[in-house]
């Protein structure tokens, strides 16, 4: 999924909403290959996401700290995932990152060396902590009117691996979010692009039960995979 989701593993902290409610549609671009995908996603914190994939097929996904469960209704197919790290949340981090204080990056342990003003950007430049330096690289945020418009991730040998450009920034609870986001992806020579919008963003708004108690029918047959 979006790269901002990948790299941003982030705590939650109390100026987070405890509940989030968005429709998506993430179209993903590579070697001539185009894929869409629509849906919603429902969050509850501190953990829990729920998404509802609609088009092209049906698709339920379950996160829950190191957990995801992924289930095809309509195939009578479910797949228990269990990672020894917690997954991050799809569509979710992405727009709690906007909140938090300096994105996140300082949570994470990164430090602010630089900030420069181009045109009408102001870019700040993180660098990892000391003892990850073997394995992240330096990250790179530019805002304009105290939005943020672009976001850089670069390898332990200061190439590029990934870029996201947010737009169509809308207020939501006296915050700015953007509900556009671009972003490319480089693996190796293969570069894929991803094009997420966003709409119907709420806030602290009921969760049906529904989907705040789902369980997969007794009735499917689960495939438990660890990680």
């Amino acid at each position: 999924m979006q790269f901002i989701i990948s790299i941003l593993l982030i705590t939650l902290i109390n100026e987070s909403p405890d509940t989030i409610f968005l429709n998506f549609e993430r179209k993903a671009i590579q070697s001539n290959s185009t894929e869409i995908i629509k849906g919603v996603a429902y969050y509850k914190s501190p953990n829990r996401l729920f998404i509802e994939v609609n088009d092209p097929i049906k698709q339920i996904m379950i996160v829950e700290k190191n957990i995801m469960t992924i289930y095809y209704p309509e195939d009578n197919k479910a797949f228990h995932i269990k990672s020894k790290k917690p997954f991050t949340m799809p569509f979710i981090n992405s727009i709690i990152t906007v909140i938090k204080k300096d994105y996140g990056l300082t949570e994470l342990g990164y430090t602010l060396v630089k900030h420069e003003k181009k045109d009408s950007k102001i870019y700040t430049y993180w660098e990892p902590p000391k003892d990850k330096k073997r394995i992240m690289g330096q990250f790179i945020i530019a805002t304009e009117d105290n939005c943020l418009v672009y976001a850089e991730l670069k390898n332990n040998e200061g190439k590029s691996v990934a870029k996201s450009f947010y737009r169509n920034h809308i207020k939501i609870d006296g915050k700015l979010f953007p509900m556009e986001v671009r972003s490319e992806i480089m693996e190796g020579t293969n570069i894929m692009e991803e094009h997420i919008t966003y709409s119907e963003v709420k806030f602290n708004v009921a969760i049906p039960k529904e989907i705040l108690n789902f369980r997969i029918p007794n009735s499917v047959k689960i495939e438990n995979v660890e990680l």
